[in-house]
C-alpha cells in the first residue's frame, strides 16, 4: 500500500476515531494533522449523528477556530474536570516507550494540561514521526515566561552546553508568543543527557512553565505507513 503523507495520516486518524464515543469529553491537540485531518473526520461523524453529545476541549486558538469553522462548539478548560480521551499528534515519538516530543506548533503547555486530565491519550502520526530514540540535537520546545526568556536561555545554555534558539515568528517581527502569552525556546537534546534528566531539569528551573517531553502519558499511537497503520500501545493504555 502506498500514499501521500496526508493519506497516511488520514488512515491513522480513522483508527484514532475508534476511541471516540458518544457522550465523551474529547481533548483536541494542535497542529496541521489535528486541524486538517482529524477534526474534519470527527466533525463529519458529529454532523451525521454517528457520534453525539460530545464536548470538545481545544488546546489552542488554532483548533478552537477550526471547531467553530466546522460548525461545532468548544468547551473551555474551566468548564470540565476531566477528559475522556485526548487525540493529538507529535513532532517525534520513541517507538518502545512512546515518549513523545511535542510543541512544534507552540501549544505544549495546554496540550500537557490536557494530557494530565485525560483518561486516555491517542496520537496520530505518519512514519516519519517514529524513531527508536530521540536523537541528540533534536529540538525540545520549552515554554518560558516572556519577561525571563533571555535569563532562562542563558542558564540553560550554561548548564547544558548547547546553543538555545528563541523561536521567532513567521510573518511577524519578533518572537513567537503562545496563546498563554509566553515565549518558546528550542533546546537541542544534549548528547550526554537523557530525556528523563532533561525533563527534571526543566521542571526545576524557575521561569520555565512547561517543556515538550511527554513521558508516560500516551495510551496508543497510530502510525500511518506505506504498508498500513501500525498500532503501538503505551503503558497507560
Amino acid at each position: 500500500m502506498t500514499g501521500s503523507l496526508a493519506d497516511l495520516r488520514r488512515l491513522a486518524a480513522e483508527k484514532a476515531l475508534t476511541h471516540v464515543e458518544s457522550g465523551m469529553i474529547i481533548g483536541l491537540g494542535s497542529g496541521t494533522t489535528m486541524a486538517d485531518v482529524f477534526l474534519p473526520l470527527l466533525a463529519e461523524r458529529i454532523r451525521t449523528g454517528v457520534i453525539r453529545d460530545v464536548r470538545l476541549v481545544p488546546s489552542s486558538r488554532q483548533i478552537e477556530f477550526k471547531i467553530f469553522e466546522e460548525g461545532l462548539e468548544a468547551a473551555s478548560f474551566n468548564q470540565i474536570d476531566h477528559v475522556d480521551v485526548t487525540i493529538d499528534s507529535a513532532d517525534l515519538v520513541e517507538r518502545e516507550s512512546l515518549t513523545a516530543i511535542k510543541g512544534g506548533g507552540g501549544a505544549l503547555l495546554l496540550e500537557k494540561v490536557l494530557s494530565s486530565v485525560s483518561s486516555k491519550m491517542v496520537l496520530i502520526l505518519d512514519e516519519r514521526k517514529i524513531a527508536e530514540r530521540v536523537p541528540p540535537g533534536f529540538p525540545i520546545p520549552v515554554e518560558v515566561l516572556q519577561n525571563l526568556v533571555l535569563l532562562v536561555k542563558k542558564r540553560v545554555e550554561k548548564e547544558l552546553g548547547v546553543s538555545v534558539r528563541i523561536r521567532m515568528g513567521s510573518g511577524k517581527v519578533g518572537p513567537v508568543i503562545t496563546d498563554s502569552g509566553n515565549a518558546i525556546i528550542d533546546v537541542p537534546l544534549p548528547e550526554n543527557r537523557s530525556l528523563e534528566w532533561l525533563d527534571d531539569f526543566f521542571n526545576n528551573t524557575p521561569g520555565i512553565l512547561e517543556n515538550g517531553i511527554f513521558k508516560g502519558v500516551v495510551s496508543y499511537a497510530y502510525v500511518g505507513t506505506s504498508s498500513g497503520v501500525l498500532e503501538l500501545k503505551g503503558r497507560r493504555g
